[in-house]
């Protein structure tokens, strides 16, 4: 008998095997890390989720390559804001991966060259105001759509999780960082009390009997809708949002009386909202109270 044949189906099925063990499972991207309000009194998850992270520690939730940094020392930050990006070290970077980023990137780059042509035709009064406004949108929408979609084919963002100010950003573009490193800094405004308030309370178990709040920060432009987290089952930490419209009573500048559409005990975006969209996956970062 030849053994020829069968050699060759030996050789086949290793490199076959070879092959299939070099391919890991595909990994999906982490779901955005959000601040949150507990509406109500202390409750499990006020207690555990304050500790998750601290607002003034900027630390990626991924290792990686750096590939873009988009804040510097001094400057003013939003909630919400990104600051720089990672590519994690599971992605090649010759995968298709990059390929998408690079040209996602490129249309980028190209809609704000157009836009800041439109700025400087404003500046200089060759266009309308209105016209200008709609640039404007554009513009907005763009960017809107190149963080959905490099966020979705894998790209790990860091973002401010408090407004402040940014003390200390120590990362360069082609940097290799861990999900232990310190990247940067940011003072935020009353971090420190918040903090040291939360934790005096937290083994309070009392109900207040006064009318719920909610903070003005988590009432979307409509003047009546929140993003509600519903908490995956078995979970402390993630979950999935909801567009709630609620009734509202007397509001000021820093919160608003509940009247109807949520409870004592429910989860609530508190800031960054318009960076999210309906049905998305999200991790807490910071919890806080609501009364």
């Amino acid at each position: 008998m030849n053994p020829q044949p069968f050699k060759l189906l030996a050789l086949i099925a290793s490199i076959l095997i070879f092959s299939a063990c070099g391919k890991g499972p595909d990994q999906e991207p982490l779901p955005r890390l959000v601040k949150v309000v507990v509406l109500g009194q202390a409750s499990e998850v006020t207690q555990e989720a304050p500790a998750i992270k601290d607002p003034g520690v900027l630390r990626f939730d991924a290792s990686g390559k750096v590939m873009e940094v988009l804040a510097k020392t001094g400057d003013v930050v939003l909630p919400g804001q990104s600051l720089a990006r990672v590519i994690p070290n599971s992605v090649s970077s010759e995968s298709s991966v990059m390929i998408s980023y690079r040209a996602a990137k490129a249309e980028l780059q190209s809609a704000e060259a157009d836009f800041k042509r439109y700025t400087d035709l404003k500046n200089k009064n060759f266009i309308s105001a209105s016209e200008f406004d709609r640039r404007v949108a554009a513009i907005e929408s763009t960017r809107a759509k190149y963080e959905q979609g490099i966020e979705s084919i894998g790209f790990v963002t860091l973002r401010a999780l408090e407004a402040g100010k940014i003390s200390q950003m120590n990362i360069t573009v082609g940097q290799v960082v861990s999900n232990q490193d310190v990247v940067g800094k940011i003072n935020t405004d009353k971090t420190s009390q918040k903090a040291e308030k939360n934790n005096s309370n937290n083994n309070l178990k009392t109900v207040s009997k006064a009318a719920l709040k909610i903070p003005t920060t988590a009432i979307h432009s409509d003047g009546v809708s929140v993003f509600k987290l519903t908490l995956d089952q078995g979970s402390q930490s993630t979950g999935k949002i909801s567009a709630v419209k609620l009734v509202l009573g007397k509001i000021d500048d820093q919160s608003a009386e509940l009247v109807s559409g949520l409870v004592a005990g429910d989860i609530v975006i508190a800031t960054g909202w318009h960076a999210l969209s309906e049905g998305q996956q999200v991790r807490i970062a910071i919890a806080e109270k609501a009364q």
